[in-house]
């Protein structure tokens, strides 16, 4: 198993991912109210052939009640202008509260998922045509992993870091773990696997750092609608995270696909 050394006061930070996922844990002894917290917050510069064609802002919270994270994406790559917003609820426990994802250019969508008994039930408004509810047999663990938003990545990691990774002496010990994951901008469910690959040297905005790089692998093909039009990127997917957690560069191998945090 791969492993990657914490330096001690970065305890907190495994401490607060894990908190994000696990908070409420303990039923009988639920903890007491906090206030909100931001957990990350920024942007990531997504760039297609070395040229920038859009940005993705967002914000992630840890709540009393559940966790929200927040994100806005807007492309423009010369020929096609995209605006989507996506909205994730989590609860304390990790389960999916909600999550909605809404189009304003170039046309009116929206689509959301939400538990119901045992299921996940998506529902979908696309533009001028009527309201769809597709049921999924999903656990309500099951991981959002959309198509075009990239902190979704990112929350995976973290749940990765909670439910993979053992500390040891000075480092952290990660395996490979599985995950259940909805992509619900296709409508398909997928398997997904994430393990840490090392530690490369990468030039970030013309520094050298030191990164932990971390694959990501899907059971099927993902479409990058907007970014690539009708071509398919491979399920794979390298993460590249500094050391607070916090992912710094992902890439789509065979898409020319890269995503910098700004």
């Amino acid at each position: 198993m791969k492993s990657f050394t914490i330096k001690s006061v970065l305890t907190g930070a495994v401490l607060l991912t894990a908190t994000w996922l696990h908070a409420g844990d303990k039923d009988k002894n639920p903890p007491a109210k906090i206030d909100t917290k931001v957990v990350d917050s920024g942007s990531f510069g997504i760039f297609v052939g070395g040229k920038r064609i859009g940005t993705e802002t967002f914000k992630i919270e840890q709540r009393p009640d559940f966790h929200v994270a927040t994100a806005e994406i807007k492309i423009d790559d010369g020929t096609i202008k995209a605006v989507q917003t996506a909205e994730m609820q989590v609860t304390p426990k990790g389960d999916l509260h909600s999550y909605v994802w809404r189009a304003s250019v170039p046309a009116k969508e929206e689509s959301s998922v939400e538990p119901n008994d045992q299921l996940l039930i998506e529902h979908i408004v696309p533009a001028d045509t009527k309201k769809i509810d597709i049921p999924h047999v999903l656990p309500l663990s099951t991981v959002i992993l959309d198509d075009n938003f990239f902190f979704q990545r990112e929350i995976l990691l973290w749940r990765y870091l909670a439910q993979g990774c053992v500390p040891k002496d000075d480092r952290r010990v990660c395996g490979t773990s599985y995950f259940v994951a909805l992509i619900p901008r296709q409508h398909i469910s997928v398997n997904a696997t994430m393990a840490v690959v090392g530690i490369d040297k990468l030039s970030i905005k013309g520094t050298m750092r030191d990164l932990t790089k971390v694959a990501l692998k899907v059971g099927d093909p993902q479409q990058l609608i907007v970014m690539n039009s009708d071509k398919e990127a491979p399920g794979q997917w390298y993460l590249w995270v500094d050391d607070q957690y916090k992912v710094v560069k992902i890439t789509v191998p065979g898409a020319d696909i890269e995503v910098i945090r700004d």
